[in-house]
Formats: structure tokens, C-alpha cells, sequence
């Protein structure tokens, strides 16, 4: 008797333990995807041009010189935000309802600048496919 009540109180910190590894590790990944997006925000705030999406569309026009290889980079970083929320949230359906509308919206903002094709070497397949075979979702 003493035996199963040994396996039963191990089998229950054996839970309680990955219960709160899962749970620890969701806090982190979201505080760590809010402090990204935050400061690709800050980023928008000090440029608003670059998140207005009448001129992002058509950035190739819209910007010229150094406000075009500024523009480029900040499409980037938006980008590299996206990858690493779609890293993120690939196995954890509850993060992924919190933070897929971050990637539609940054698509639907910077959608021009990541079909160009001297951008796909930027970005693993698996993302590139998400995002092609995403094309039109909106919220």
C-alpha cells in the first residue's frame, strides 16, 4: 500500500510540474512577443509614413532614397516580428489566437515588400508557405 501511494503522490508532482513548465513557458513567449511588437511599434510611432498602408503598397514609388532603404528595413523587422510570432505560437493554439492578427495586419500592411523575390532567401519555407497560403485573410 505504501508503494502505490508513493507512485500515485509522484505521478501528481509529475503534473503539477509540466503544468507549470507549460505555463511558465506561455508567460514568457507572450511577454516576449509583446516587447517585440512593442518596440516594432515605437518604431511606427517615430515613422508613421511606414504604416500607411496607401503608400506601403506601392512603396517602391511612394518612397525614394533614404527614406526607401529606411522603409525597407522597417518592412523587415515587421517581418522578422511575424516569423518569430509564427515560431512562437506554431504549437500553442491559445498564443496563436492572441497573435495571429499581428501577422494578418502586418501582412496586409507589408504584404508588397515580402512578395518581392529577392526577399524570399529572408525567410524559411514553412513561414513563406503560411504566408502565401494566407494571402487574403483579414479581421
Amino acid at each position: 500500500m505504501p508503494g502505490l501511494i508513493s507512485c500515485i503522490v509522484a505521478t501528481a508532482a509529475i503534473i503539477v510540474a509540466v503544468h507549470s513548465w507549460q505555463t511558465t513557458r506561455h508567460t514568457a513567449s507572450y511577454a516576449d512577443l509583446d516587447t517585440l511588437y512593442l518596440e516594432l511599434l515605437k518604431v511606427g510611432l517615430t515613422y508613421p509614413r511606414f504604416t500607411d498602408p496607401t503608400l506601403t503598397k506601392d512603396y517602391k514609388n511612394r518612397f525614394k532614397g533614404d527614406e526607401l532603404l529606411s522603409y525597407k528595413i522597417y518592412a523587415f523587422m515587421s517581418w522578422n516580428v511575424c516569423e518569430t510570432i509564427y515560431d512562437r505560437c506554431e504549437k500553442d493554439k491559445h498564443l496563436w489566437c492572441t497573435w495571429e492578427p499581428v501577422i494578418v495586419a502586418e501582412n496586409n500592411l507589408h504584404r508588397r515588400w515580402f512578395d518581392d523575390p529577392e526577399k524570399f532567401h529572408k525567410f524559411k519555407k514553412q513561414f513563406r508557405q503560411y504566408i502565401h497560403a494566407n494571402r487574403t485573410k483579414e479581421y
